[in-house]
């Protein structure tokens, strides 16, 4: 206590001078006669650091392959997982969970610290961000969901077997996505495994195909597929006369005919045909041309590329040569086994001049970058040929008559796509000697364009200027990270080091734009709440692409920012008011308004500006 204030309270007596200085100060502790009230310690708020990721991170749109989500969390401060039964809750903005066409959020427990949940795609294309909340933190990962690949069914191999059944074959071709179903006719085959581009089946017997068989006969029967059998996205393709049985009997050495792939080729041969049956033993010789019998046939030898017992691959000969003239023609085929001299002929089994035809293309993604490998597949190719996919030229690797294969060339990016692709429609091939032309308006190719992917933050709350690591996927080597807003009104982070699946960052002091959260408080103990105090508050951090492309990804409330002033605002002081017996401005003498003893600059009762 000041020594004025002594000198007052002397000179009013001691009672006063105690009930002056002591009962009624605001200013001194114990003011207002009560115990001074104890500060509240503001209870911690637990945080944890979570975990998602997803396994895989990319699945077709319209698939029944899930993407499994798995949550792992632990808290913060003591590095152990949350109590077991503590409740995580998953959103997505695509797909659904545990279900084709299942809800967007669920509200799992966690054990140990660890939750599962299952995510199907549904039919719209893009990323879907799978995001975590336990209490005040989250996390969250991407799953990539892009165009389902081109279904189509191409060649079966082997393509002849006994007609008892029971032989192992493949079905090659693509977007083979399971449940399949395959069948020979109206027979349903062993189904052994599925891959996207081929299946392995064990085929039924030729009854159970509907066809017989007898020795030294054969019979081709359809081969259908169907993929995802029962459920969304069910397509079927078939290959007509795709398998043949084979009743060869008594080691009969006389070669047999019974498919011819494809049926048409260019003039200028060089179309790669596959010609299956049974019998046939090295050398041999094929012969395109006309005639009934092996006497009166006249034609141009074909070049033999591999020859088994029930296979021949070869290279159609041009249609002009030795003396013959097959062009635009319709033509026979003829086989010889050298060595026994047996030989057979089939009719009408092949076309010269046929128009180029395009029948399918995969796969149907690639980078945006280009340097995917595609094969078109087709007949009347004729090399060289020129291709483009949605008019842009590709670079051409190799051609038969029936499969180009081609490297995709790069497309520009004007902004970032918000499905994830850019897609050109379209495929041309043009054969450039002759200059015929086939399209195929309706094919497409999926140009990915991938964003960068936020899988999680480490640490995930803390104050301005904390070192943080970002994990996560095709982060760009020029990248931009921001707190706050979005990619242009947030504030950016100094990145100390980046590579493809982490980012180092310091945490920059937040956008003007963002405020922190409050609470009250009542920081004198005057019993007036009305100030505020800032609490810890969730920001958005945002990966940007600068490299091109200017994709970006927020994962929302990632880090948890700690404000740096926690002081009470807004919460002061009653003001004195004059004539309450207290000398307010230490002048020595006592505010009552009048009397010489009094100070003369109190003039009223509520005059607070002495």
């Amino acid at each position: 206590m000041k020594p004025l204030k002594i000198l007052s309270c002397l000179v009013f007596g001691l009672a006063l001078a105690l009930a002056g200085c002591t009962s009624d100060s605001p200013t001194e502790p114990g003011g207002g006669g009560g115990t001074p009230a104890t500060p509240k310690v503001p209870e911690p708020v637990t945080t944890f650091r979570v975990t998602v990721t997803a396994n895989p991170t990319q699945v077709a749109a319209g698939s029944n392959t899930p993407s499994n989500i798995t949550v792992d969390v632990v808290r913060n401060d003591t590095g152990q997982p949350p109590a077991d039964l503590t409740e995580v809750t998953l959103t997505t903005n695509l797909g659904g969970f545990g279900a084709t066409g299942g809800p967007q959020t669920v509200t799992l427990q966690l054990v140990g610290g660890r939750a599962q949940a299952v995510l199907f795609p549904g039919t719209d294309i893009g990323t879907a961000t799978v995001r975590a909340v336990v209490g005040p933190s989250a996390g969250a990962a991407n799953v990539q969901i892009g165009q389902a690949a081109t279904f189509f069914v191409s060649s079966i191999v082997p393509g002849v077997g006994d007609p008892q059944g029971g032989d192992e074959v493949t079905i090659n071709g693509g977007g083979f996505d399971p449940p399949v179903r395959v069948t020979f006719n109206n027979a349903t085959a062993q189904v052994l495994s599925v891959q996207s581009n081929r299946i392995r089946v064990r085929t039924p017997s030729a009854t159970a195909a509907g066809v017989t068989v007898p020795v030294g006969s054969t019979a081709p029967v359809d081969v259908g597929v169907t993929i995802n059998v029962n459920e969304v996205g069910t397509a079927t393709d078939s290959l007509a006369n795709g398998f043949t049985y084979a009743h060869g009997g008594g080691g009969i050495q006389q070669p047999e005919i019974f498919a011819v792939s494809p049926a048409s080729g260019t003039n200028d041969g060089g179309t790669t045909v596959r010609i299956t049956g049974s019998g046939f033993q090295a050398p041999v010789q094929v012969f395109f041309g006309l005639g009934s019998t092996v006497d009166n046939f006249n034609g141009v030898e074909a070049q033999v590329q591999s020859v088994t017992a029930n296979e021949l691959i070869v290279v159609s000969p041009a249609a002009r040569g030795f003396g013959q003239n097959l062009v635009n023609q319709v033509v026979d085929l003829l086989v010889k086994n050298v060595n026994s001299g047996m030989s057979t002929i089939v009719q009408d089994r092949f076309k010269y001049g046929s128009d180029v035809l395009i029948t399918a293309m995969g796969p149907g993604s690639g980078s945006f970058l280009g340097g995917t490998h595609v094969t078109i597949f087709g007949q009347g190719f004729d090399a060289p040929v020129a291709v483009s996919l949605g008019g842009i030229g590709q670079q051409v690797v190799s051609v038969t008559g029936t499969e180009i294969e081609i490297i995709t060339t790069g497309v520009a990016v004007a902004t970032c796509p918000a499905n994830g692709f850019v897609t050109v429609t379209g495929v041309s091939v043009t054969n450039i000697e002759s200059g015929a032309t086939g399209t195929a308006p309706n094919l497409a190719f999926n140009f990915s364009v991938p964003r960068p992917l936020i899988f999680n933050l480490s640490p995930t709350s803390g104050v301005i200027g904390t070192t943080v690591t970002i994990s996560g996927s095709d982060f760009p080597s020029q990248l931009r990270v921001t707190f706050g807003g979005d990619t242009t009104s947030g504030a950016s982070a100094p990145v100390i080091s980046n590579t493809p699946t982490t980012i180092k960052v310091t945490v920059p002091s937040p956008p003007p734009a963002f405020t922190f959260n409050t609470r009250p408080c009542d920081a004198n103990g005057d019993g007036n709440a009305a100030g505020t105090q800032n609490v810890a508050t969730p920001i958005s951090v945002t990966v940007t692409d600068l490299g091109g492309t200017g994709c970006a990804t927020t994962l929302a409330n990632a880090f948890l920012l700690t404000p740096p002033n926690t002081t009470c605002t807004g919460d002061t002081a009653p003001t004195p008011a004059c004539n309450d017996g207290i000398d307010n401005d230490s002048d020595g003498l006592i505010d009552f308004g009048t009397g010489a003893t009094n100070d003369p600059g109190c003039t009223s009762a509520t005059d607070n500006t002495e």
